[in-house]
């Protein structure tokens, strides 16, 4: 896949640094819109690698690629990322550790990196890649030198995704639940997964059908998964397509109290959580006529 016009100037700023990046570098923009392109790039780079290698997919003695598990990073991975990092080098000029979604970090994953900010250990790299810097400490910003990701334009988006054959009426799809994201678009088609709206609309037919769609999406994350499904939700009200506003409002309301309870509580049924939001969002389905919603609706659309 080619890397997008709008992310040109940020790489090639990057790649000019060179062995001359910081010890930690924080990597921010709108989500999926290219902060772990950045990231990726920055780490082949430090590898000696070529360019457009997926550098999660590296097995490589010098590079640790940290992602949240269940929508959060824990202490335990934080410390395993700090102790990784005060090894010697094997084969690269540093150790290097990229943080993804570093904005899920727990306060105590939190705290312990910082030692690491303030003390880097000789021959290491950290960067942390976020869509919502201000989730952070700020002495964990404070510490790290900061590069900002732009959006691109609707033009720009479109022949992108056409160049990678992205199917265009999924994508109007995605471009609601992913708030228009292209990276995310495009990594939702290149894993064959279905729109969310799919899910949704054949929830609404009956508890039963709502339970099916629970199981076929119990494997998705469930932070994720809440966060698409709010997008839709707020999209809906925003083209004033439901005549309920308060009911749909009410609605996401739910989603959001399960998000944080899914970000804090490492005990949460989830599987039961999703399901209990499939009953109501049946229920809301027929009470406020979303089933009249035509698919059309959703095309070429972004929030």
């Amino acid at each position: 896949m080619n890397e997008p016009p709008w992310l040109l100037d940020t790489l090639a700023s990057v790649r000019e640094i060179g062995a001359r990046l910081p010890h930690a570098l924080l990597i921010h923009g709108p989500r999926g819109w290219g902060e772990e392109r950045i990231a990726n790039a920055v780490a082949l780079d430090l590898m000696e690698l070529e360019p457009g290698r997926d550098a999660r997919a590296v097995a490589h003695p010098d590079l640790r690629w940290l992602q949240p598990e269940n929508g959060v990073i824990k202490v335990d991975s934080i410390r395993g990322i700090v102790e990784f990092l005060v090894q010697t080098p094997q084969a690269a000029p540093r150790k290097i550790a990229v943080i993804e979604d570093a904005d899920r970090m727990n306060p105590n994953a939190a705290n312990a990196l910082l030692k690491s900010l303030e003390e880097p250990p000789p021959d290491s790299f950290i960067a942390l890649s976020t869509s919502a810097p201000e989730r952070l400490l700020p002495t964990v910003r404070s510490r790290c030198q900061q590069i900002r990701v732009r959006r691109g334009g609707d033009d720009e988006v479109r022949a992108w995704l056409g160049a990678a054959g992205v199917d265009p009426e999924k994508a109007g799809y995605w471009a609601v639940e992913y708030g228009g994201a292209p990276f995310a678009i495009a990594s939702a088609a290149e894993r064959g997964q279905a729109p969310l709206w799919d899910s949704l609309e054949k929830a609404s037919r009956s508890p039963a059908a709502a339970r099916a769609a629970g199981d076929g999406l119990r494997d998705a994350d469930l932070v994720d998964l809440l966060e698409r499904w709010l997008r839709i939700v707020h999209w809906l009200v925003r083209q004033a397509k439901v005549p309920v506003r308060g009911l749909v409002l009410d609605f996401a309301t739910e989603i959001l109290n399960v998000r944080r309870a899914a970000l804090v509580n490492t005990g949460l049924n989830r599987a039961m959580q999703l399901q209990r939001l499939l009953l109501l969002w049946a229920e809301l389905w027929r009470h406020a006529s979303i089933s009249h919603l035509p698919k059309a609706t959703f095309l070429m659309s972004s929030p």
